[in-house]
């Protein structure tokens, strides 16, 4: 649930530079040495498509074949992706290049999210557990980019089903550490689902090695897709249940949904007294 940031500044002389935050996006730019052009490229090994936004810091005696600062979309798997080419002005005089590079899961620019889609519970049909925090809860959920989250109450090992179709792209399941406390929330095991509509859906504090899926499957809504538990920031074993996207500046933004009920009616979730699932 984070963009990821990249920085770069050069004289154009080197052949190649190019490095990035991880081995799974990399921007990076090739010299031409007959003309002094540089191209910048991008490798993306994540399993869904990415937007990208090149903003540069520095540009002198260069000029570039599209309109800047550059916006752009990367398919899942692309490498030696070709963004753009800048070209030198005069050859004569010395060039310069300078750009930040921000990326983000999906793509922001070309695709709309389907707001009125009516998600399934998160667990197997036929059950029901108690609604621990709801929307704006005060443990969790005032931060922004959670606000409109769930925590759905239950043992751990409680089977998690996908509440919509997509494809698996980010699970972790190696941590046994769980507590009250914010310091714990790096800990927590979790399936993200991309849903292709750029939209997201996060499944949070799943018990160590409780993940039934990988990274790259493709998923059916209602499929167990993992088992719950109680790492991360937790006060009790729950399921934390998130449906997001990201905005025009690649920030996190939670969407509420709307969830089919067995009479076919589709509801928003709110806690009642007892702590049960009601609807609104």
């Amino acid at each position: 649930m984070k963009y990821f940031l990249t920085y770069f500044l050069l004289l154009v002389s080197a052949l190649m530079w190019g490095q990035s935050e991880n081995e799974l996006f990399q921007v990076y730019n090739v010299r031409d040495e007959a003309t002094g052009a540089a191209t910048i490229y991008v490798n993306n090994n994540y399993p869904c498509e990415h937007s990208v936004l090149i903003e540069f810091t520095a540009l002198k005696n260069m000029e570039a074949d599209v309109e800047l600062p550059f916006k752009g979309v990367v398919p899942a798997g692309a490498h030696e992706f070709q963004l753009l080419t800048l070209t030198i002005k005069d050859l004569t005089k010395p060039s310069q290049l300078g750009y930040i590079a921000k990326h983000c899961d999906g793509d922001i620019y070309t695709r709309e999210v389907d707001r009125s889609y009516v998600y399934l519970l998160p667990y197997q049909e036929g059950e029901q557990y108690p609604l621990e925090q709801g929307y704006g809860g005060k443990f969790s959920h005032y931060m922004e980019g959670r606000t409109h989250a769930l925590d759905f109450t239950m043992k751990e090992g409680t089977p998690i089903c996908a509440a919509r179709a997509g494809t698996v792209i980010d699970v972790k399941e190696d941590s046994d550490k769980g507590g009250k406390t914010i310091k714990y929330m790096e800990y927590a095991n979790y399936v993200t689902i991309y849903h292709g509509d750029g939209s997201f859906a996060n499944y949070y504090h799943l018990q160590k090695g409780g993940s039934q899926v990988q990274v790259g499957d493709e998923v059916e809504a209602g499929q167990v897709i993992g088992l719950s538990g109680n790492t991360g920031w937790s006060s009790g074993p729950h399921l934390h249940f998130q449906v997001f996207t990201y905005d025009e500046n690649m920030d996190v933004k939670s969407l509420p949904t709307k969830f089919k009920q067995k009479d076919g009616k589709a509801v928003f979730l709110q806690k009642n007294r007892e702590g049960y699932v009601s609807v609104h």
